[in-house]
């Protein structure tokens, strides 16, 4: 098995790796109909720019498992987790999470995830002691961000001093 991060391949091996994640995480599109234009004019331009990230594991030609992440100053999030089914509970998740975390510089990114998935990521929230920060509706289905950071808010702050 080995690891791939996509910013550092080249150039037509980024373009089928992108295609490839692209075509394993399109079952997206039932959660969020706009996947596909997120996917390729923000999530990939944002790699590009070296805002974001992919990093998936292949097991010969078999994706194991990926995560998609935003790194920017305002936000160190992971936007996709996915296991392939068949090499779930193997502890993938953790290899994969500790990639994210070492690229994110924290072990509690901001995450949303569905509720009616909840249960799927019941043992990762617990073993990283994830925090549930609000509970949302503004996608397609109700969702609970996870870690958000608490900002203070700017306005507020100029009228106390």
């Amino acid at each position: 098995m080995e690891k791939y991060i996509l910013s550092k391949m080249e150039d037509s091996n980024f373009s089928k790796a992108s295609n490839e994640i692209y075509l394993l995480t399109d079952y997206n599109k039932l959660q969020y109909p706009e996947y596909y234009k997120w996917y390729y004019q923000k999530n990939i331009p944002r790699i590009i720019a070296g805002k974001g990230e992919a990093i998936f594991y292949l097991d010969g030609f078999q994706i194991v498992g990926l995560s998609m992440l935003k790194k920017t100053e305002d936000e160190s999030k992971i936007c996709t987790l996915l296991i392939n089914e068949e090499y779930q509970k193997k502890g993938y998740s953790s290899l994969i999470l500790e990639d994210s975390f070492k690229i994110l510089g924290t072990e509690k990114p901001l995450i949303t995830i569905p509720e009616k998935r909840l249960d799927e990521f019941s043992k990762i929230i617990q073993a990283y002691g994830w925090v549930a920060s609000e509970t949302t509706d503004s996608y397609y289905s109700p969702e609970v961000i996870f870690n958000k950071p608490k900002f203070l808010n700017k306005t507020l702050h100029q009228f106390h001093h």
